[in-house]
């Protein structure tokens, strides 16, 4: 079929080849403006890439096949050119090993965009954590608290985060007026006719006002998410204006359906069937200098469903498993008093290690068997003694 040997022919290979040698140039590019998340999920997880060739006031852009395209295309191609070409026997074997390898690696990267996800946790010493946070990502949590430190926690994803959104909850209802996602947030005695006429009237930014910003994508910047909202009682008008975003730290308080509500917008959280005390960060330097030698935690992981408490050790190069998580240390600050946990989730993680080894094995096999032939001609041709 002709459909058939095309997805099996070299040509397709090198074209494709040839796609992701540009992508990966055009990427590289990219990345000095938007950073490398911003290129990771624009480029490399998407189907069809985005190119702008004239960055700056004016933008044009052109496609570019994006890296899942790509990944999934080479995987037909490698499968459709075994089925075409290559039978099971012996003097095959090493490159049957190879490209299983292969195909195991690009496997192992589209399911590592699917069920991958990277978060942080920023935990204080004596702090205790059940949660991970993406610095990237936010909520808008409407909290109601039920006694003895008990509270129930509703969090509405960015996603649903627009101008105008209603959410309703048990004899009142939340109205976004206005949403930013991102801005510039500054004393109302400091802004200019540039910044938004709204302005609130309960809660802590009472005597802010909010100018829209363009969003962040450099690596060190993170959006400033920031909305206007309302709450409004069940058949009647609202009760003030309060301005929420993640820039401000703690909830903010307010009375509805007869009982104190607390809200906020915060990093996105995920929580953990487990806690993590963070008893001691060490930060190690180099006799007489600055420069950094050395960066651990010392923790003790609690976890009620298994009874487990117990002590562990987390430092460069030294991450912690557990739960299916993998914690490594990041980084620190607030005086060397916090330290940052990189909290990554990610299920085939032995995939990249399992594949490389099958291509140096197959590659170990391929040259063995070339090393023999030439060693057998050799002593064919070889004169008697």
């Amino acid at each position: 079929m002709p459909s058939f040997k095309f997805l099996s022919s070299l040509r397709l290979t090198v074209t494709l080849l040839g796609f992701a040698m540009v992508l990966i140039f055009v990427a590289t590019i990219t990345q000095v403006e938007l950073g490398i998340h911003e290129v990771q999920a624009q480029f490399f997880r998407s189907w069809i890439a985005w190119w702008d060739i004239m960055p700056g006031s004016k933008k044009f852009s052109i496609p570019v096949p994006g890296g899942t395209l790509l990944g999934i295309l080479l995987i037909i191609n490698l499968l459709a050119a075994h089925g075409a070409r290559f039978k099971l026997n012996w003097n095959k074997a090493g490159m049957i090993v190879i490209h299983s390898g292969i195909l195991l690696m690009l496997l192992g990267e589209i399911f590592t965009g699917l069920l991958g996800r990277e978060a942080q946790m920023v935990i204080s010493e004596g702090e205790i954590l059940n949660y991970s946070t993406f610095p990237r990502e936010v909520e808008l949590v409407v909290i109601r608290p039920d006694g003895d430190g008990l509270e129930t926690v509703t969090a509405i994803p960015q996603a649903r985060l627009k101008d105008g959104a209603e959410f309703p909850f048990g004899g009142f209802s939340v109205k976004i007026h206005s949403y930013y996602p991102n801005s510039e947030i500054l004393p109302d005695s400091e802004a200019t006719d540039k910044f938004d006429k709204t302005r609130a009237t309960q809660g802590l930014g009472k005597d802010y006002a909010v100018l829209r910003t363009p969003r962040e994508s450099t690596d060190d910047r993170r959006d400033l998410v920031t909305a206007f909202v309302e709450v409004i009682p069940d058949g009647g008008i609202s009760q003030g204006c309060w301005l929420l975003s993640n820039a401000f730290k703690g909830e903010q308080s307010f009375e509805a359906a007869g009982r104190p509500w607390k809200m906020s917008i915060r990093p996105r959280r995920i929580y953990h069937p487990f806690s993590i005390k963070l008893l001691d960060f060490s930060h190690d330097r180099y006799l007489g200098t600055d420069v950094p030698k050395n960066f651990s935690s010392k923790i003790r992981i609690l976890n009620p469903d298994t009874g487990e408490n117990r002590e562990d050790l987390i430092y460069m190069n030294h991450p912690l498993r557990y739960g299916g998580l993998t914690f490594y240390q990041a980084g620190f600050e607030n005086n060397d008093m916090t330290s940052i946990f990189q909290v990554v989730r990610n299920p085939v993680w032995t995939l990249p290690y399992i594949s490389c080894a099958m291509v140096g094995l197959g590659l170990l096999w391929v040259f063995s068997q070339h090393l023999i032939k030439a060693i057998s001609r050799r002593n064919k041709i070889s004169p008697a003694p």
